[in-house]
Protein backbone atom coordinates (compact mmCIF):
# COMPACT_ATOMS: atom_id res chain seq x y z
CA UNK A 1 0.00 0.00 0.00
CA UNK A 2 1.31 3.43 -0.95
CA UNK A 3 2.32 5.91 1.71
CA UNK A 4 -0.23 8.66 2.20
CA UNK A 5 0.82 12.02 0.74
CA UNK A 6 -0.24 14.97 2.87
CA UNK A 7 -0.07 18.32 1.12
CA UNK A 8 1.87 20.95 3.01
CA UNK A 9 2.03 24.67 2.40
CA UNK A 10 4.14 27.60 3.55
CA UNK A 11 3.83 31.24 4.45
CA UNK A 12 6.46 33.91 4.97
CA UNK A 13 6.88 36.79 7.39
CA UNK A 14 8.98 39.38 5.57
CA UNK A 15 10.98 42.09 7.29
CA UNK A 16 13.45 44.81 6.36
CA UNK A 17 16.96 44.21 7.70
CA UNK A 18 17.96 47.89 7.72
CA UNK A 19 20.79 47.11 5.31
CA UNK A 20 20.97 48.48 1.78
CA UNK A 21 23.32 48.90 -1.16
CA UNK A 22 23.92 52.02 -3.26
CA UNK A 23 26.35 50.42 -5.71
CA UNK A 24 27.52 47.03 -6.91
CA UNK A 25 30.34 46.78 -4.39
CA UNK A 26 27.87 47.22 -1.55
CA UNK A 27 25.45 44.73 -3.09
CA UNK A 28 28.26 42.20 -3.40
CA UNK A 29 29.01 42.67 0.30
CA UNK A 30 25.34 42.18 1.16
CA UNK A 31 25.23 38.89 -0.73
CA UNK A 32 28.42 37.66 0.93
CA UNK A 33 27.30 38.47 4.47
CA UNK A 34 23.51 38.13 4.53
CA UNK A 35 21.55 35.17 5.85
CA UNK A 36 20.49 32.25 3.71
CA UNK A 37 16.87 33.27 4.24
CA UNK A 38 17.62 36.68 2.68
CA UNK A 39 19.07 34.99 -0.39
CA UNK A 40 16.04 32.73 -0.52
CA UNK A 41 13.70 35.71 -0.35
CA UNK A 42 15.43 37.67 -3.12
CA UNK A 43 15.66 34.66 -5.44
CA UNK A 44 13.11 31.89 -4.94
CA UNK A 45 10.37 34.08 -3.42
CA UNK A 46 11.01 36.84 -5.93
CA UNK A 47 10.81 34.24 -8.71
CA UNK A 48 7.35 33.24 -7.50
CA UNK A 49 6.12 36.83 -7.49
CA UNK A 50 7.66 37.72 -10.84
CA UNK A 51 6.26 34.66 -12.60
CA UNK A 52 2.75 35.51 -11.41
CA UNK A 53 2.88 39.08 -12.81
CA UNK A 54 5.02 38.03 -15.81
CA UNK A 55 7.97 40.31 -15.06
CA UNK A 56 10.94 39.32 -17.29
CA UNK A 57 13.29 38.69 -14.35
CA UNK A 58 13.77 35.80 -11.97
CA UNK A 59 15.48 37.45 -8.99
CA UNK A 60 15.69 40.83 -7.26
CA UNK A 61 19.42 41.22 -7.89
CA UNK A 62 18.95 41.13 -11.66
CA UNK A 63 15.99 43.49 -11.43
CA UNK A 64 17.96 46.06 -9.43
CA UNK A 65 21.04 45.84 -11.69
CA UNK A 66 18.82 46.56 -14.68
CA UNK A 67 16.43 49.20 -13.40
CA UNK A 68 18.50 51.08 -10.83
CA UNK A 69 21.99 50.80 -12.34
CA UNK A 70 21.20 50.29 -16.02
CA UNK A 71 23.76 47.49 -16.11
CA UNK A 72 21.92 45.31 -18.57
CA UNK A 73 24.84 42.95 -19.19
CA UNK A 74 25.06 42.08 -15.50
CA UNK A 75 21.30 41.81 -15.22
CA UNK A 76 21.29 39.27 -18.07
CA UNK A 77 24.03 37.23 -16.39
CA UNK A 78 22.09 37.18 -13.12
CA UNK A 79 18.86 36.33 -14.95
CA UNK A 80 20.61 33.36 -16.55
CA UNK A 81 20.87 31.72 -13.12
CA UNK A 82 18.45 28.78 -13.23
CA UNK A 83 17.09 28.36 -9.71
CA UNK A 84 15.93 24.83 -10.47
CA UNK A 85 19.57 23.73 -10.66
CA UNK A 86 20.29 24.56 -7.02
CA UNK A 87 19.48 22.42 -4.01
CA UNK A 88 21.29 24.52 -1.39
CA UNK A 89 21.40 28.25 -0.78
CA UNK A 90 25.16 28.04 -0.26
CA UNK A 91 25.75 26.90 -3.83
CA UNK A 92 23.43 29.58 -5.16
CA UNK A 93 25.13 32.30 -3.11
CA UNK A 94 28.59 31.24 -4.33
CA UNK A 95 27.43 31.39 -7.94
CA UNK A 96 25.92 34.88 -7.50
CA UNK A 97 29.15 36.11 -5.95
CA UNK A 98 31.22 34.62 -8.79
CA UNK A 99 29.04 36.33 -11.41
CA UNK A 100 29.37 39.76 -9.80
CA UNK A 101 33.10 39.42 -9.13
CA UNK A 102 33.76 38.40 -12.74
CA UNK A 103 31.74 41.38 -13.89
CA UNK A 104 33.93 43.64 -11.71
CA UNK A 105 37.00 42.29 -13.51
CA UNK A 106 35.41 42.93 -16.90
CA UNK A 107 33.84 46.29 -16.13
CA UNK A 108 35.35 47.91 -13.00
CA UNK A 109 33.81 51.32 -13.76
CA UNK A 110 30.35 49.86 -13.21
CA UNK A 111 31.18 49.47 -9.53
CA UNK A 112 31.64 53.23 -9.17
CA UNK A 113 28.11 54.03 -10.30
CA UNK A 114 25.53 55.10 -7.73
CA UNK A 115 22.15 53.49 -8.19
CA UNK A 116 19.01 55.52 -8.85
CA UNK A 117 17.36 53.63 -6.00
CA UNK A 118 19.12 51.66 -3.25
CA UNK A 119 18.81 47.90 -3.00
CA UNK A 120 16.99 47.15 0.24
CA UNK A 121 17.85 43.83 1.84
CA UNK A 122 14.93 41.84 3.21
CA UNK A 123 14.84 38.78 5.39
CA UNK A 124 12.07 36.31 6.05
CA UNK A 125 10.77 33.70 8.42
CA UNK A 126 9.24 30.66 6.71
CA UNK A 127 6.30 28.88 8.30
CA UNK A 128 5.46 25.43 6.97
CA UNK A 129 2.10 23.95 7.90
CA UNK A 130 -0.04 20.90 7.14
CA UNK A 131 -3.18 21.18 5.03
CA UNK A 132 -6.28 18.98 5.15
CA UNK A 133 -5.58 17.58 1.69
CA UNK A 134 -4.37 13.97 1.31
CA UNK A 135 -3.59 11.59 -1.54
CA UNK A 136 -3.74 7.81 -1.20
CA UNK A 137 -2.85 6.96 -4.77
CA UNK A 138 -2.40 8.56 -8.16
CA UNK A 139 -6.13 9.08 -8.72
CA UNK A 140 -6.73 10.88 -5.42
CA UNK A 141 -3.49 12.83 -5.94
CA UNK A 142 -4.73 14.10 -9.31
CA UNK A 143 -8.13 14.93 -7.80
CA UNK A 144 -6.51 16.91 -4.97
CA UNK A 145 -4.14 18.95 -7.14
CA UNK A 146 -6.82 21.39 -8.44
CA UNK A 147 -8.03 22.05 -4.89
CA UNK A 148 -4.78 22.87 -3.08
CA UNK A 149 -3.45 26.44 -2.95
CA UNK A 150 -0.74 27.67 -5.29
CA UNK A 151 1.49 28.06 -2.23
CA UNK A 152 1.21 24.32 -1.65
CA UNK A 153 2.24 23.71 -5.28
CA UNK A 154 5.15 26.10 -4.80
CA UNK A 155 6.22 24.45 -1.56
CA UNK A 156 6.25 20.88 -2.87
CA UNK A 157 7.65 21.57 -6.33
CA UNK A 158 10.16 24.37 -5.70
CA UNK A 159 10.80 25.19 -2.07
CA UNK A 160 11.06 21.62 -0.80
CA UNK A 161 14.27 20.94 -2.73
CA UNK A 162 16.05 23.24 -0.27
CA UNK A 163 14.68 21.25 2.66
CA UNK A 164 15.48 17.81 1.26
CA UNK A 165 18.80 18.87 -0.29
CA UNK A 166 17.86 16.86 -3.34
CA UNK A 167 17.65 18.14 -6.86
CA UNK A 168 14.07 16.96 -6.97
CA UNK A 169 10.53 17.81 -5.93
CA UNK A 170 8.20 16.17 -3.41
CA UNK A 171 5.71 15.04 -6.06
CA UNK A 172 8.26 13.09 -8.09
CA UNK A 173 9.80 11.58 -4.96
CA UNK A 174 6.44 10.29 -3.72
CA UNK A 175 5.27 9.04 -7.11
CA UNK A 176 8.51 7.15 -7.69
CA UNK A 177 9.09 5.73 -4.21
CA UNK A 178 5.55 5.19 -2.93
CA UNK A 179 3.64 4.51 -6.15
CA UNK A 180 6.51 2.81 -7.99
CA UNK A 181 5.95 4.88 -11.13
CA UNK A 182 9.46 6.06 -12.09
CA UNK A 183 8.46 6.98 -15.66
CA UNK A 184 5.79 9.42 -14.49
CA UNK A 185 8.07 10.76 -11.75
CA UNK A 186 10.71 11.47 -14.39
CA UNK A 187 8.25 13.33 -16.63
CA UNK A 188 7.19 15.60 -13.75
CA UNK A 189 10.80 16.08 -12.69
CA UNK A 190 11.68 17.33 -16.19
CA UNK A 191 9.15 20.21 -16.07
CA UNK A 192 10.98 23.50 -16.62
CA UNK A 193 9.75 25.85 -13.87
CA UNK A 194 10.97 28.84 -15.86
CA UNK A 195 8.23 28.32 -18.45
CA UNK A 196 5.19 28.31 -16.16
CA UNK A 197 3.28 30.33 -13.63
CA UNK A 198 2.22 28.30 -10.62
CA UNK A 199 -1.21 27.75 -12.12
CA UNK A 200 0.45 26.72 -15.35
CA UNK A 201 2.67 24.36 -13.40
CA UNK A 202 -0.36 22.82 -11.71
CA UNK A 203 -2.07 22.33 -15.08
CA UNK A 204 1.05 20.77 -16.60
CA UNK A 205 1.39 18.23 -13.78
CA UNK A 206 -2.27 17.25 -14.12
CA UNK A 207 -1.86 16.97 -17.90
CA UNK A 208 1.14 14.64 -17.53
CA UNK A 209 -0.74 12.43 -15.06
CA UNK A 210 -3.78 12.24 -17.36
CA UNK A 211 -1.57 11.31 -20.31
CA UNK A 212 0.23 8.68 -18.24
CA UNK A 213 -3.03 7.12 -17.04
CA UNK A 214 -4.42 7.13 -20.59
CA UNK A 215 -1.31 5.49 -22.05
CA UNK A 216 -1.18 2.94 -19.22
CA UNK A 217 -4.83 2.08 -19.78
CA UNK A 218 -4.31 1.60 -23.55
CA UNK A 219 -1.24 -0.55 -22.94
CA UNK A 220 -3.17 -2.68 -20.46
CA UNK A 221 -6.05 -3.16 -22.91
CA UNK A 222 -3.65 -4.08 -25.72
CA UNK A 223 -1.91 -6.59 -23.50
CA UNK A 224 -5.19 -8.14 -22.38
CA UNK A 225 -6.44 -8.34 -25.96
CA UNK A 226 -3.28 -10.09 -27.04
CA UNK A 227 -3.77 -12.78 -24.44
CA UNK A 228 -7.32 -13.67 -25.47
Amino acid sequence: MADVFQFLSSASLVKLTGRKAHNLEEMLDLIKTCSDSSIFYHTFCAFLQMREVQVPYNNDFALWASRSLNEQALAEKLMAVDLSEYNTIKRLKIHLIEIIERYREQKPDAFKKIANEPFYLYDMIRIVYRTDKFAYGLKSFCEALPTVSMYSIYYHFIESRLRTRLQDNDFSIWIEKSLNMPELAHLIRKIDINLYTLEGLRSRIIQLIDQYLSETSRASQTHSGGQV
